[in-house]
């Protein structure tokens, strides 16, 4: 299915400074930049556009649709694609407009590096964690082993934890996550793979095993995932 472009509105919605969907850079785009330094957002096109001609810049356009629903172009930026792009505008207010983004910038990618280095935690964490649901499994097998509840055993504790965490049990893309949901995600992998050793060692049913996991993923999804201090989410709210 195609992807819905977004308005105009939807993309001025977002923070004027923020990390990308999949984790991967911080990024701005043109129609917060030409808002921001009030600029028709056709201008800071056609700045794009003369960097491109002169080799200066490479970028592909970005599409949204305006009120006639037609796909207009913009641009997304990193930090280093945005001072070129704002180089020649000039004045005092245009200067505390550079300075402020580039706080952003800044808050932003240590923000982006706390999230990568959590992403790597949860990743090993995840492989321990599916170890001791492999090892369940295979303790499923010897008593129920043409049952869903062995043979679909790790898909319905990833439904769960989904569930848990996002609150829709679908499969989800890690790399989208933010960090509160991350580190929820985390903790939760971490309590699975410790309470399926602590229940083995202490040699209890293969069957009642599976049921206790999925009763402590589901009280964890119920607990508050813990809500940690945001970046700050845009220049027009904080003045």
């Amino acid at each position: 299915m195609k992807a819905t472009l977004p308005t105009k509105a939807d993309l001025l919605q977002i923070n004027i400074v923020d990390i990308d969907q999949h984790h991967k850079q911080v990024i701005t785009n043109t129609l917060q930049v030409a808002d921001y330094f009030g600029k028709r957002p056709s201008n800071v096109n056609q700045r794009i556009t003369s960097l491109s001609e002169r080799g200066r810049l490479k970028i592909k356009p970005s599409y949204y649709l305006n009120q006639q629903a037609k796909q207009q172009k913009y641009y997304e930026l990193n930090q280093d694609q945005f001072l070129l792009v704002v180089m020649g505008f000039t004045g005092d207010k245009a200067d505390q407009f550079k300075a402020d983004f580039i706080q952003l910038f800044n808050q932003q990618e240590a923000e982006l590096q706390q999230w990568q280095t959590g992403r790597l935690i949860a990743t090993d964490i995840t492989k321990q964690a599916n170890d001791q649901v492999y090892l369940l499994q295979n303790d499923l097998a010897e008593v129920i082993p043409n049952s869903k509840r062995c043979t679909m055993l790790f898909n319905h504790i990833q439904i769960a934890i989904n569930k848990a965490v996002t609150g829709v049990g679908k499969p989800v893309d890690r790399n989208t996550l933010p960090v509160e949901q991350l580190n929820h995600l985390e903790k939760i992998e971490q309590q699975v793979e410790e309470e399926i050793v602590r229940l083995r060692l202490a040699e209890i049913a293969p069957e009642q095993i599976r049921l206790d996991v999925l009763a402590l993923i589901k009280t964890a999804g119920k607990k508050e995932a813990p809500t940690s201090d945001q970046t700050e989410r845009g220049l027009h709210n904080a003045a």
